[in-house]
């Protein structure tokens, strides 16, 4: 009798495990989608897999053209001998041509599907999205990009982001949204820095430094990298920090008037190399590093925000850490204040550990 219940078992997952491997042979399920204009029609990329024995699995591209996104899955299905699956699509993204015409209309189409995930990676490119699509196939692994993106959230520059939060951003009345900016270099996909938006339009982008610098003012870090730039006197070289932990506070003075925001920055982290010219031997050494390191971190942040109210467009989100704390705040009063907004950066560094290299 035991036999036999286990036979059962057996041939019951083996017919399991052939039903499920006939549904995937029936259809493309894609996990990568790129949108890019081309002589004025909407182009769609997509990366799909298709699995052989021994678990391999193989990579496509796809690709075709339409009037508007609309129809590029529908498109594209005319081309497939499968029907096209989107259940686990994980990254889209856009080209830096399209997303300076808005990406409104897709992110409308997301929140209306409702196999969407909210946390499905977006992200822009330069020059082309199928450009960088046909690079991240030879890494031969689906989700190249996603987990491209997530592992420099956690261990890189990027602050956090998820179509979740990018829908936060875009929907409030005081903050815009910002996206990985992918490129090409030396024939390899590289996240270089940040796509900054106003609302649904890409208006510019950060590097990698800034990145982090916005990372450090919207999320805080936690074991990252920083190289500053320094100089003293006649003297100037780069410190390389590492652990750097840091945390944001903000004070809106004056909100109703003129306002001012004043941004208390606290960092710590160790000391991974100096120049030669600095040393680190004496307590009143490491002080001075700190204060050197603190007027580095003043400047650039402030030139940072600078950047920004340029750009008029607000991924720290300012306006609506004001909105939170005044009922007479206007949105209207806040766009056409914005770009004078006053603030006050002050840093506290902390050197944890000086075990140098020089």
């Amino acid at each position: 009798m035991q036999r036999f219940f286990l036979f059962l078992v057996s041939i019951t997952v083996f017919l399991t495990g052939c039903s499920n491997q006939r549904i995937i042979d029936r259809v493309q399920i894609i996990q990568v989608l790129g949108y890019d204009i081309h002589d004025d029609k909407v182009k769609g990329t997509v990366i799909y897999p298709t699995y052989e024995e021994q678990g391999k699995t193989v990579l496509h591209t796809l690709n075709t053209e339409a009037d508007t996104f609309d129809y590029i899955l529908e498109n594209l299905n005319t081309k497939s001998s499968h029907p096209i699956d989107a259940g686990q699509l994980r990254t889209v993204l856009f080209s830096k041509d399209f997303a300076e015409q808005g990406i409104d209309p897709v992110i409308q189409f997301m929140i209306r599907d409702p196999i969407v995930g909210n946390r499905m990676q977006l992200g822009i490119t330069e020059p082309l999205a199928e450009n960088i699509i046909q690079l991240s196939v030879n890494q031969k692994v689906p989700s190249h990009l996603y987990d491209k993106i997530n592992h420099n959230i956690k261990h890189g520059s990027l602050p956090k982001m998820n179509l979740h939060v990018f829908l936060s951003d875009f929907y409030s009345e005081g903050k815009d949204p910002f996206l990985p900016y992918f490129i090409i270099e030396d024939g390899e996909v590289k996240i270089d820095g940040l796509a900054i938006f106003k609302k649904s339009k890409y208006i510019n982008h950060i590097n990698l430094k800034q990145s982090f610098l916005l990372k450090m003012l919207k999320d805080g870090t936690k074991d990252g990298n920083y190289e500053a730039k320094i100089k003293e006197e006649d003297s100037e070289g780069h410190i390389y920090l590492r652990k750097l932990d840091s945390n944001v506070n903000y004070t809106i003075n004056q909100i109703d008037h003129n306002p001012n925001i004043s941004i208390d920055l606290t960092v710590k982290a160790q000391i991974k190399r100096v120049p030669e010219w600095l040393h680190l031997t004496k307590n009143k050494d490491i002080e001075k590093t700190e204060k050197m390191l603190e007027k580095h971190f003043n400047k650039e942040i402030q030139q940072l925000i600078s950047v920004f109210q340029e750009y008029e467009a607000d991924p720290i989100g300012m306006g609506d850490m004001m909105r939170a704390s005044s009922r007479k705040w206007n949105y209207e009063r806040y766009l056409s204040t914005y770009p004078d907004l006053k603030t006050t950066v002050n840093t506290h560094v902390k050197i944890i550990q000086t075990g140098v290299e020089e």
